[in-house]
């Protein structure tokens, strides 16, 4: 069987802003006592964090045709987020 061409991605189930990111990892890391408190998470404009590349206003990458290759279903980000965590919290 030949190697499929192409550039393929992966990605977690679910979609997510880096400021939903931020706000999930507090939520799980106080509900683990990773974190003793909250700390402020604020939400800042793409205006406010310029960058020489232009972005789109909303953009999710497409990871359905790796998993339609692999054939593995890809699970919830906020799941894997919570094992990794779990593992932190690992002796």
């Amino acid at each position: 069987m030949d190697a499929p061409a192409g550039i393929y991605h992966w990605t977690d189930a679910g979609v997510a802003s880096w400021y939903d990111f931020a706000v999930a990892i507090q939520e799980e890391a106080l509900a683990r006592g990773l974190l003793s408190q909250p700390v402020p998470v604020l939400p800042i404009p793409t205006s406010a964090y310029p960058t020489p590349a232009e972005r789109p206003r909303f953009s999710v990458l497409d990871s359905q045709a790796t998993r339609t290759l692999l054939q593995v279903p890809a699970q919830h980000w906020r799941h894997n987020l919570r094992n990794m965590l779990d593992e932190l919290r690992t002796p």
